[in-house]
């Protein structure tokens, strides 16, 4: 598809559509979706979640301002399709928006229908290995929870890379936070896991063979916590996060 008639197209629909962030249009028979420049940052309570407890899940994204959070996340792109990994493909950039080739269906969608079937337990695997194949080539994601995944002609896609960290923070920690993060969504979604099998299929695409023992290590510091969840008064008042997180200790606490 020539640039220009894709610039012109890009350019109509973020007129008419000047309140949205993130939203699709069409040349032709192809889709396409356009995500506008946006500030990025955590707040200062996150800020000092993290410098009390150094929980690599609390690790705060690095503050962006518009401009920069859209060059670093488009650049980020172009980077990673180089490199093989399966992303969006970057097909134009403005100083208020980047175009990408649409990469099709929601992977929280499919799960939430099949979760148990064959087809759904084949993309659990695939879901942790892809993860995998990224941390590989010493990469992170950022946002790592399930709707940020798509598929399409059989291939899982990675979606959404705005969010950037301080580079004083070890890459491990940034990887074990996407574990992390992955493993919650799917847990709070109330999805099937086989843990062991999930884990395993992400330490041998990554090569990460510390993964499971990081998982055990955060386990380590809830026991207080965990109790005091258990008692019934409180567990009927704690909300759905609080609760799978709960989940997924008792699972990890399996392996």
């Amino acid at each position: 598809m020539p640039e220009v008639e894709i610039e012109k197209a890009a350019s109509e629909a973020a007129r008419n559509a000047p309140e949205k962030e993130v939203f699709s249009f069409a040349v032709g028979e192809k889709r396409y979706w356009i995500k506008r420049a946006r500030p990025t940052g955590s707040n200062l309570l996150h800020h000092a979640a993290w410098r009390v407890t150094k929980l690599p899940l609390l690790v705060p994204v690095e503050r962006q301002n518009a401009a920069e959070a859209l060059q670093h996340e488009s650049s980020k792109l172009r980077r990673l399709a180089a490199g093989g990994i399966p992303v969006p493909k970057v097909v134009l950039v403005t100083e208020e928006y980047f175009v990408m080739e649409d990469n099709g269906t929601s992977l929280r969608r499919i799960l939430r229908e099949g979760r148990e079937d064959e087809l759904s337990r084949r993309l659990y695997r695939e879901l942790f290995e892809t993860l995998g194949t990224l941390h590989f080539i010493g990469e992170y994601h950022g946002g790592s929870q399930l709707r940020n995944f798509n598929y399409r002609k059989g291939r899982i896609y990675f979606l959404d890379f705005e969010e950037k960290f301080p580079e004083t923070i070890p890459l491990q920690t940034l990887q074990f936070r996407d574990l992390f993060l992955l493993l919650f969504s799917l847990v709070k979604d109330r999805h099937p896991l086989d843990y062991s099998e999930v884990i395993g299929r992400y330490m041998h695409s990554s090569g990460n063979d510390w993964a499971v023992e990081e998982l055990k290590k955060l386990t380590e510091k809830t026991h207080t916590l965990e109790a005091l969840v258990r008692f019934p008064p409180i567990w009927k008042i704690l909300d759905k996060d609080s609760k799978a997180t709960y989940r997924m200790i008792q699972e990890i606490r399996k392996l």
